[in-house]
């Protein structure tokens, strides 16, 4: 058995199974893919994939056993040269975040502005969060963080700690008559069209929780993940809007007005997720306490050890940054 054949079997996976991608995707052969597939099916004894003719088309049980632990014997490989990477060369490597595009846009930037000075040769990539091709939304690689403002799903090979918690804001057209009301309540915000989150969405949760206790059903004109496409309809005045508070900080239109909602709507929180395979580099583990200060080296430290019942406790202790 060789890692090279363990790398054609979950290129085929991230590939849909089909191995004409996969061989693209490794610089290599058709031909060239199937036939390590097929030498090691014959090592051992067992067929990995269904095939129809020439091509695969699904994944036989005993195969799924063996692709998991073909990708954490990939992971543990990328974890080796991560760990002699830190040691030869600890100031150079990457930072790989997906996240949405509120937390990149209003909070990330100040992290990677202090972060950049320490480390002027370590490379980013923020990207968004999304399902990829297994059904997770939390990414496992060597170099992989992701930062949510949405509830998480604990795994047992992912590393769930909070992050900080965040607040929602009301916009407004400034001559709205909410636009200098003192005294706004759930009340009166339930009374207007809205257009905000979507369903399913923290943020969301928290506001319709707020108007179920009051017994109000809001009229939502429209809901979208997207707080500027949210701004933009609020000032064509199809409504009033619900959004991140970090993201009303920067109403600069003229005609718009935001409300913090602290009194009226609790916090939600947000996570940072990684996975338990990850070796955390030493610029890691300054990144991570630059943007959650709580996240200090020797709690990160600590944490690797840890069972996940162990981090709850833990993380109950933590005085969270709130925006």
């Amino acid at each position: 058995m060789k890692l090279q054949q363990l790398r054609y079997l979950k290129a085929v996976i991230d590939n849909n199974l089909n191995i004409s991608v996969a061989a693209n995707s490794l610089f290599t052969t058709q031909p060239g893919v199937s036939k390590q597939i097929r030498l090691l099916e014959s090592e051992l004894g067992v067929k990995i994939f269904e095939r129809k003719g020439k091509s695969i088309s699904a994944v036989t049980p005993i195969g799924k056993q063996i692709i998991d632990e073909a990708i954490d014997m990939l992971e543990k490989e990328s974890r080796i040269k991560t760990i002699v990477r830190d040691h030869i060369k600890p100031e150079e490597g990457f930072l790989n975040i997906y996240t949405t595009n509120t937390i990149a846009r209003y909070l990330i930037p100040e992290a990677v502005e202090r972060f950049v000075k320490r480390y002027p040769k370590i490379k980013f990539h923020i990207g968004t969060s999304q399902l990829d091709k297994y059904g997770h939304i939390l990414k496992r690689g060597q170099s992989d963080f992701s930062i949510l403002a949405q509830n998480v799903e604990r795994e047992k090979d992912i590393i769930v700690l909070p992050a900080y918690k965040w607040n929602l804001s009301l916009i407004v057209p400034k001559d709205h008559p909410l636009a200098n009301d003192s005294d706004i309540s759930i009340e009166k915000i339930g009374a207007y069209p809205l257009i905000s989150y979507e369903p399913g969405s923290t943020g969301r949760s928290a506001q319709d929780k707020a108007f179920k206790e009051k017994g109000i059903s809001p009229y939502y004109f429209m809901t979208v993940m997207d707080v500027e496409v949210i701004k933009k309809y609020v000032n064509l005045g199809y409504g009033i809007g619900i959004i991140a508070q970090v993201a009303a900080q920067d109403v600069v239109d003229e005609n718009l007005v935001s409300i913090p909602l602290n009194d009226i709507i609790p916090a939600c929180d947000a996570w940072l997720c990684y996975s338990r395979n990850l070796f955390l580099q030493k610029y890691m583990l300054d990144f991570i306490e630059l943007f959650c200060p709580h996240l200090t080296r020797e709690v990160m430290e600590d944490i690797a050890h840890c069972s996940d019942n162990e981090i709850l406790k833990i993380s109950e202790q933590f005085e969270l940054p709130e925006y």
